[in-house]
């Protein structure tokens, strides 16, 4: 077993993952009736930032630019320690949302750590 996730690339995984997400994130945003046109423009920015940032990442580890995907990577952990953060201490959310998103945060910032830890070892 130790062998098998020694053999994954944890980037992949992550780059996999937010495309997975925030595509899936973009299908609710379009979908809430609820939302603003300017909430709804903010989300919507979030998700484009976070595809461009996944698809120039598959990029730049092709071409083995650490830099860029190391951008990737603190954009991710950050956005998430904020905003992940930001949910678990608002008390309009519900036990369920704040359930759901420290999941995704945990996951995301997992494979973040797990890709970061990948690259470092690398070089």
């Amino acid at each position: 077993m130790k062998q098998l996730l020694a053999r994954i690339s944890w980037i992949w995984v992550l780059i996999g993952w937010t495309l997975f997400l925030w595509l899936s994130r973009l299908r609710n945003v379009v979908n809430n009736d609820e939302l603003s046109s300017a909430g709804r423009a903010i989300r919507i920015g979030v998700v484009v930032v976070f595809v461009t940032l996944a698809v120039v990442a598959v990029g730049a580890v092709r071409r083995r630019r650490t830099k860029v995907v190391a951008l990737f990577l603190a954009w991710t952990v950050g956005y998430w320690l904020v905003r992940g953060i930001g949910i678990l201490a608002d008390s309009e959310y519900s036990v369920g949302f704040k359930v759901v998103h420290t999941v995704l945060m945990t996951v995301s910032l997992t494979l973040s750590i797990l890709a970061a830890r990948q690259l470092r070892l690398r070089h």
